[in-house]
C-alpha cells in the first residue's frame, strides 16, 4: 500500500462520499458551510455592548495610539502602573496590536465601543480563517472530504467560539501557527522557506511562537538529511525568519528596553530561579520558608505537572474527550516526518504552559495553540470509525452534527450570563458616580476599570495620554505596597491576607483613600467583605447606599458608605 493511500484512504472516503452525500463532491461548498455555521454561533454568543477588558484592553489601547501616532508607542516611565492614563505600555507581544492599528487607522468611528466591536469582529474572521490553513494541514495526513471534519472539530470548538469573542491575540496566533505547519510539511521548497517566514509573525504575536523553531530544526534535517545542501538550504530559512524578528527586536528594545523574544524566554528559568533563592515573601506564604532549595524547586516542578495535567484534560472537553487522546496512540504508529512534526510541536508548546501553570495560573487558553493538533490528531481516531462502517456518509453527518450540538450546547451551559455582565457594567457606571474609592471586586469589577477610565469620553478616537484624569484609578496590585505613595490613585485588591476583619480593612484602607465598601457576598471576594453582605446589621458604621436587587437587577450587589465618624466611635467602644 502506497504511503498515500495508507494515509488518504480514497477508496471508502471519496467514492462513498460523493455517491452519497451531494455537498461533498464540492468539499470547498462544504468547507465554506462550516464557515457560515461557525459564524451563525458565533453571532449568536457575541457579547453586544459589552467593552473588552484586562489584557485585551491594553492591547486595544496600544492599537489605538499606534494608529493615532503612526509608530511604536513608548514604555511606560513606571511598568507597575502601564495603563492609561500613565502613558506607555511594558508587554512585549505587540505583534497583534500592531496589526490592529492598521484596521483602527482605516476606520472612522465616533465612539470606543464601536473600535472595541472592530477588535472583536477581526478575531471572530480571523478565527474562521484559520479553518482555511487546518484543512490543508489535515489534507497532508487524510483524504480532502475526510480532512473536512478536522475543520468542522476546530470551527465548532466552543473554547475557541469563546476566545474568539474577546478581542485577544490568540486567534492571530492559531491562525499564523496552522499556517507555519501546514507551509512547512508542503513538498515545495519555496513553501518551506515560507513556512519560516511565517514563524517569524507567529513570534511576534507571543513570544512562546519562537519555540516552533524546534519542531522546525529538527524535522528539516531529518526530512533532507544532513548535508552541505540541507546546511545551507536551512541557513536560507534562517536568514528569512532574521529579516522578520531583527527589526521588530530592535523597535523594541527602543520602546520597551527588551528584544521580548529571547529576553522573554530566559526570563521563565530566571523567575523561578530568583523566586526559589531570594523571594522569602512568597514561601512564607506558603509555609515552606525552611525548606531547602531542592525542595522549593520540586514545588515549581510539582505544581507545574499538576496543574499541567488538570488543565490539559479539561482542555479536550468536550469535542475532543476520547478523539484525541486514541488518536495520539494512532498518531505514534509507523512515524514519517508529518507525523514527527506533530508531536515535537505538541511536546515542545506544552512547555510554556508548564511554566505558566507551574506559577499558579489557571487559564486554558495556554493550551490552546494545541487545540489544531488536536483536530488533526483526532482525525486518526475517526478514520479507524469510519473504516468499521458500512455506511461513512452517515456516520460523516452524525459527527458534524454532533460537533455542532456538544458546541451549541456547552456555550448555552458555561458561556458567561450576556444579561448578568450587562447588568455587571450598568452597575460598576452607578459605582463610579456614586463613590469616590472603594475595594475591588473580582471578576465583574473590570467593568469598573472600563467606566471609569473610557466613559464621558467628549471625542474619540484619542491617545489614551490624552484621557482626562480620574478620581479613582485602578489597580490590580497588592494596594499594601504602595500606602505611602500619595500620587497614586490606587483601589483596594480584594486578596488581602494580612488582614481578617472589616475593622483593619477601612483602617487601611483610608490611608489610600477608601470611601466606600461594594460586595456581592460571592466567594471570590475576601470573607470578610462576604459577612458584610450577609451580616450587615452587624456593622453600623456602614450605611447602605445601593442594593441592585431594589432596583430591578438580578445582580445582587450592595454599595455602602463609610461613615468615619460612626467608626471612631465604634473603634473606641462608645457607639450607642
Amino acid at each position: 500500500m502506497s504511503d498515500k493511500k495508507n494515509y488518504n484512504h480514497g477508496s471508502f472516503n471519496t467514492e462513498i462520499f460523493q455517491n452519497k452525500l451531494i455537498l461533498i463532491k464540492n468539499p470547498i461548498i462544504c468547507l465554506i458551510l462550516i464557515g457560515i455555521v461557525g459564524l451563525v454561533i458565533r453571532i449568536f454568543s457575541y457579547p453586544y455592548d459589552l467593552p473588552v477588558y484586562q489584557d485585551v484592553s491594553d492591547y486595544f489601547w496600544y492599537a489605538m495610539d499606534m494608529s493615532i501616532l503612526g509608530e511604536f508607542p513608548q514604555m511606560a516611565p513606571n511598568q507597575v502602573l502601564a495603563v492609561p492614563p500613565y502613558p506607555g505600555y511594558s508587554f512585549p507581544n505587540n505583534g497583534w496590536p500592531a496589526f490592529l492599528s492598521l484596521f483602527f487607522s482605516l476606520a472612522n468611528f465616533e465612539n470606543i465601543q464601536e473600535y472595541m466591536d472592530l477588535q472583536r469582529c477581526l478575531t471572530i474572521s480571523i478565527s474562521l480563517l484559520t479553518i482555511i490553513p487546518l484543512y490543508l494541514l489535515c489534507t497532508k495526513f487524510f483524504g480532502k472530504y475526510f480532512s473536512l471534519l478536522g475543520t468542522a472539530l476546530f470551527a465548532f470548538q466552543p473554547r475557541i467560539i469563546e476566545n474568539s469573542l474577546l478581542g485577544g491575540n490568540e486567534p492571530l496566533y492559531l491562525f499564523l501557527g496552522v499556517c507555519t505547519l501546514t507551509l512547512f510539511l508542503s513538498k515545495n521548497i519555496k513553501m518551506v522557506y515560507a513556512s519560516f517566514v511565517v514563524a517569524g509573525l507567529f513570534s511576534l504575536v507571543r513570544y512562546e511562537g519562537l519555540l516552533i523553531l524546534i519542531p522546525m530544526t529538527f524535522v528539516f534535517f531529518y526530512r533532507f538529511r544532513f548535508s552541505k545542501t540541507a546546511i545551507t538550504r536551512y541557513g536560507m530559512a534562517i536568514g528569512l525568519i532574521l529579516l522578520i524578528l531583527l527589526p521588530m527586536a530592535y523597535i523594541r528594545i527602543e520602546t520597551l528596553g527588551y528584544d521580548g523574544l529571547l529576553s522573554n524566554i530566559i526570563a521563565g528559568p530566571e523567575y523561578i530561579q530568583s523566586t526559589v533563592s531570594s523571594n522569602e515573601e512568597f514561601w512564607e506564604n506558603l509555609g515552606m520558608n525552611q525548606v531547602s532549595g531542592v525542595e522549593k524547586t520540586f514545588y515549581f516542578i510539582q505544581n507545574g505537572i499538576q496543574n499541567l495535567a488538570k488543565n490539559f484534560g479539561k482542555s479536550l472537553i468536550p469535542t475532543f474527550s476520547f478523539l484525541a487522546p486514541i488518536g495520539i496512540f494512532f498518531l505514534c504508529r509507523k512515524l514519517d516526518y508529518k507525523k514527527i512534526t506533530l508531536i515535537i510541536t505538541l511536546a515542545v508548546f506544552l512547555l510554556p504552559a508548564f511554566y505558566i501553570y507551574s506559577r499558579g495560573f489557571g487559564d486554558i487558553k495556554y493550551l490552546f495553540i494545541l487545540f489544531p493538533i488536536f483536530s488533526v490528531v483526532s482525525m486518526f481516531t475517526l478514520r479507524k470509525i469510519f473504516m468499521k462502517s458500512n455506511d461513512s456518509s452517515k456516520i460523516f453527518v452524525t459527527f458534524l452534527v454532533g460537533f455542532i450540538i456538544f458546541s451549541v450546547g456547552y456555550l448555552i451551559y458555561f458561556s458567561p450570563d450576556l444579561e448578568h455582565e450587562h447588568e455587571a457594567l450598568t452597575i460598576a457606571t452607578i459605582i463610579k458616580d456614586t463613590t469616590k474609592k472603594v475595594n475591588g471586586y473580582y471578576p465583574e469589577g473590570v467593568y469598573l476599570v472600563h467606566v471609569i477610565k473610557n466613559t464621558d469620553l467628549q471625542e474619540f478616537p484619542i491617545l489614551s495620554t490624552s484621557m482626562p484624569l480620574r478620581d479613582k484609578q485602578v489597580s490590580t496590585f497588592d494596594w499594601l505596597e504602595y500606602t505611602n505613595e500619595q500620587n497614586i490613585e490606587s483601589i483596594l485588591a480584594g486578596d488581602i491576607k494580612e488582614i481578617d476583619s472589616v475593622e483593619d480593612y477601612i483602617i487601611f484602607g483610608k490611608k489610600v483613600g477608601l470611601t466606600h465598601l461594594v460586595t456581592d457576598g460571592k466567594s471570590a471576594q475576601p470573607r470578610i467583605l462576604n459577612d458584610i453582605f450577609y451580616n450587615e446589621k452587624n456593622y453600623p458604621y456602614l450605611l447602605k447606599q445601593f442594593d441592585s436587587t431594589e432596583h430591578g437587577f438580578k445582580y445582587h450587589m450592595k454599595i455602602y458608605k463609610i461613615d468615619f465618624h460612626l467608626f471612631e466611635k465604634y473603634l473606641e467602644g462608645d457607639f450607642r
